[in-house]
């Protein structure tokens, strides 16, 4: 029996291994080393996009946070989950599949996650809600909130393969905890409970960048203080609490812009109160779920390839997957994401998979620029609004695209239709999970025996 589920897990180690892959930079381009992806639970944009007036379900007219620091960068206007609850959102944010759910999380190729570790980044988390169990196992290590608790919250650290040193910083964050809560109450301790998490974040890229200064993250935060604000303390704390994160997450901001790191800040929902004085809000229920003000979250994104300022139009939660990787130059692979990339780059990236015995090169004007073979190339730096053929080369022939730039492009050049790949590889990846879950379950049971 072990000398079975040793074959098995093999087997499933050579078919999950990463692609060969080949990524070509054409011209110059500011390319970011790594992202933080910062989700503020319950953090409506209506409160602060200076577009916005927000209003009460009565029909009143609320006030606005005064905020200077979450316009920065590329704002998109109008962004909108379709699903106001935390555990959804922060699904649909990760996986770009409109619905999405936290066991769609876990399922093979369909997370950021996925895609940032096919190519070699390290998935590092501190979450204070959206922190599934599918959502946890995707990082590499995570310092999470066990409970809903800012009273007594309990912070447990899961780690797979963390970056030497990791594990002992996270442990030290995690045991600063109570010296952030310590005396605080109401409204100063939801905005200690959120400075905690900000801080342990930053500290954390800071430390990346100073003891593996070479190694690509993906730095996942989220906060919880706002959201618990906004259901138990009232709208005029919820507004105070939107103020203090706006200075609180400065120190995070200033790590990311200084050192080369793309920042996105967005949220899973919304929040909807009843009156202007009213001291509980909402966002999931039939009473709160279809106002604008739950519905309508911030995506705002700061990273040396994007061209700053704001981009009108209505866009969707699912989006927000697709257009970070197009942010970090990686494929937008994620096998159930029904969003779209928003073109937030100032410059465009071809993403190509092919057989590898087929040579693929990119030509312009008749004058070839590159040519190489592997499983998947990125030709990356190519101006927008710019022209080029893509040939594919092997045994079977040459085959040929025209490739017009108005933002990134996808091709595939397998000699086996794609879908059938993608339906195949699923269907394999099931009968390996359930295999290797029943083995597990007969070792484990003449164990017992």
């Amino acid at each position: 029996m072990k000398k079975i589920l040793f074959i098995i897990l093999s087997y499933l180690s050579i078919y999950g291994s990463a692609l060969a892959i080949s990524e070509i930079t054409l011209n110059e381009i500011k390319r970011p080393q790594s992202a933080i992806l910062f989700i503020v639970d319950g953090f409506g944009s209506s409160y602060f996009y200076p577009e916005f007036s927000p209003s009460a379900l009565d029909g009143s007219l609320l006030f606005k946070a005064n905020t200077n620091n979450f316009t920065f960068g590329t704002r998109i206007e109008d962004i909108r989950t379709s699903h106001p609850v935390t555990g959804i959102a922060h699904s649909v944010i990760v996986t770009g599949f409109s619905d999405a759910n936290e066991e769609t999380v876990g399922y093979p190729d369909a997370t950021i996650f996925d895609i940032t570790k096919q190519h070699g980044f390290v998935n590092i988390a501190v979450m204070e809600t959206g922190d599934s169990m599918n959502m946890r196992n995707e990082q590499d290590i995570i310092l999470f909130a066990e409970n809903n608790s800012i009273d007594e919250p309990l912070m447990p650290i899961q780690s797979k393969i963390a970056p030497e040193g990791v594990y002992d910083f996270m442990y030290e964050w995690k045991m600063k905890l109570p010296a952030y809560l310590d005396g605080k109450k109401g409204v100063d301790k939801y905005s200690a409970y959120n400075r905690w998490c900000i801080d342990a974040a930053n500290a954390a890229a800071l430390d990346m960048i100073k003891k593996h200064p070479s190694q690509r993250f993906l730095l996942t935060v989220n906060i919880a203080g706002i959201d618990s604000g906004g259901h138990n303390m009232g709208y005029d704390d919820y507004i105070g609490l939107i103020e203090s994160l706006d200075s609180d997450i400065y120190p995070l901001y200033k790590t990311a812009l200084e050192n080369n790191i793309a920042f996105f800040l967005t949220a899973d929902h919304g929040m909807s109160f009843s009156a202007i004085n009213a001291r509980r809000g909402g966002h999931s229920s039939d009473k709160y779920s279809t106002q604008l003000e739950s519905l309508r979250i911030p995506l705002v994104i700061l990273s040396p390839n994007t061209a700053p300022g704001i981009i009108g139009g209505e866009f969707h939660q699912e989006d927000i997957a697709p257009t970070l990787l197009s942010v970090l130059d990686l494929p937008d692979h994620l096998l159930y994401a029904d969003g779209n990339v928003i073109n937030v780059k100032n410059y465009a990236t071809i993403f190509v998979k092919a057989d590898p015995s087929y040579q693929v090169s990119l030509w312009n004007n008749g004058k070839k620029l590159s040519e190489r073979s592997d499983s998947e190339l990125i030709f990356a730096g190519l101006p927008l609004d710019s022209s080029y053929t893509l040939k594919a080369t092997g045994k079977d022939g040459t085959f040929e695209e025209k490739v017009s730039l108005d933002s990134d492009k996808h091709f595939n050049f397998n000699k086996t239709d794609s879908a059938v790949n993608i339906s195949n590889r699923k269907l394999i990846t099931i009968i390996l999970i359930l295999i290797v879950n029943i083995t597990g379950l007969i070792i484990i049971r003449r164990i017992k025996d």
